[in-house]
């Protein structure tokens, strides 16, 4: 929808009437703009605050993907974004995260304002149209979708990636573009959720803990994520797991050996920090029982001492399992704990075994990593370098940003660059032929 309204936008700014240039959507579903409408969980997380700097160091941690992507999302920022809805009458609000969403709340408010942009750019749409093929020629390009049959001057592929498929999204842009003979990467999963062979333990299920670190682990290999985690009945979410799966999903991939996660419940901590901390408490409450402790301990402390009232404590029934794991009797007291079962202990405060991941789901992956090869599209022009007349943009391209709202911009930029680049190239072309008598 950015490309065509981009499109529009760049034509008439070149003096060109929109009678004398076509711009077509060919659309899978009944309309566009699924992907909109469920995102955010349906309040529509549309970008993220900050500078573009901000936006591309916060939201692409691949160096590489931050380069493709330091162009587009210059020349078309998330201020830039904003400032074209607000013409449409949409306000925003941004959250102390970063997180920019419709005032209302209501990610309907987005995909019916982007209906009007479409309108008001003379785009037309075709609904429920599923393409085929391509067919590459000099100068232009048709597409099949069944027995109907497109032609075009150019192709922008923006048709996403292949989560969350009961919107849509397939990987059908993906698969055009390597019959087209562009390279592409396994796609995998991203911002997903991850589901453990076991599930949790029911009494832990519905429990989040804020700002812990999520370890990731496979035959020596480690990733880690620091934020927000929820324990679900399949296995974990939250912000800290979202941000993980990609690297999970890619062990797993890889078949390397299974994948535990575990959490760190004081990650700025290390095992000799939280020793003295549990030696000062038999010290000072000998008689209190260890479990009594283990739950006013804070979780992710800033300073870990005894404050009145910490943000966060561990929750009692991860102080049961800390309890089991550890091979602790609930009666212990502080000062009948003996060294090794304190250290048994500590080990767990910084490592507590979650699970080990069964599956990493793309069908509930907000986003898919992998996809076009950044290497076979100018990241100024979004033009594929096999074929002139064939630009690539947003999530059907090979990367995958953070949750926050990374994503959606990343597209908006990607699409909006495309759009324009593809006019400016038809319209030099045109005006470089010479006059027919």
């Amino acid at each position: 929808m950015l490309a065509a309204i981009s499109a529009r936008k760049q034509a008439r700014a070149l003096g060109i009437a929109d009678g004398r240039f076509r711009i077509v959507l060919l659309e899978r579903n009944p309309k566009p703009g699924a992907k909109i409408a469920i995102s955010g969980g349906g309040h529509c997380n549309l970008t993220h605050a900050g500078d573009a700097r901000h936006l591309l160091e916060s939201g692409f941690l691949d160096r590489r993907e931050r380069r493709f992507l330091r162009h587009a999302v210059h020349r078309f920022s998330n201020a830039d974004l904003l400032e074209l809805f607000g013409k449409y009458g949409l306000r925003t609000v941004s959250r102390e995260n970063g997180r920019v969403f419709p005032a209302s709340g209501l990610a309907g408010e987005v995909l019916e304002l982007m209906q009007r942009m479409l309108l008001d750019s003379a785009a037309a749409v075709v609904p429920e149209t599923r393409i085929d093929r391509l067919d590459f020629g000099v100068g232009s390009v048709v597409v099949y979708a069944g027995e109907r049959r497109f032609e075009g001057d150019a192709l922008i592929l923006a048709s996403g990636g292949a989560s969350w498929g009961s919107s849509g999204t397939t990987g059908d842009g993906i698969r055009l573009a390597a019959a087209a003979g562009h390279t592409v990467a396994r796609v995998l999963p991203a911002l997903a959720p991850l589901w453990f062979n076991v599930p949790p333990h029911p009494d832990l299920v519905g429990i989040s803990l804020r700002n812990v670190s999520l370890v990731a682990e496979s035959k020596g290999v480690s990733d880690v994520r620091r934020g927000d985690v929820l324990v679900s009945h399949r296995g974990v979410s939250g912000p800290a797991c979202l941000s993980l799966s990609r690297s999970v999903a890619s062990l797993m991939a890889s078949g390397a050996a299974p994948v535990t996660i575990s959490v760190d419940l004081f990650p700025g901590y290390g095992e000799p920090a939280l020793t003295a901390y549990l030696l000062d408490q038999a010290a000072r409450h000998g008689s209190r029982l260890l479990r009594t402790v283990i739950q006013r301990m804070p979780v992710a402390p800033e300073q870990l001492r005894e404050t009145g009232e910490p943000a966060q404590t561990i929750p009692n029934a991860f102080a049961s399992e800390l309890m089991r794991l550890a091979e602790i009797a609930d009666e212990v007291t502080m000062s009948a704990l003996g060294k090794r079962q304190r250290q048994r202990l500590v080990s767990l405060l910084k490592r507590l075994p979650l699970g080990t991941v069964r599956k990493v789901p793309l069908d509930r992956a907000e986003v898919s990593a992998g996809g076009v090869s950044l290497d076979e599209i100018d990241p100024k022009t979004m033009r594929s370098r096999l074929h002139p007349n064939l630009y690539c943009c947003g999530e059907l391209l090979d990367y995958a940003g953070e949750v926050g709202g990374f994503n959606l911009q990343a597209a908006f930029s990607t699409g909006w660059v495309a759009g324009l680049e593809a006019t400016r190239a038809l319209f030099k072309a045109a005006s470089a032929q010479p006059a027919q008598e």
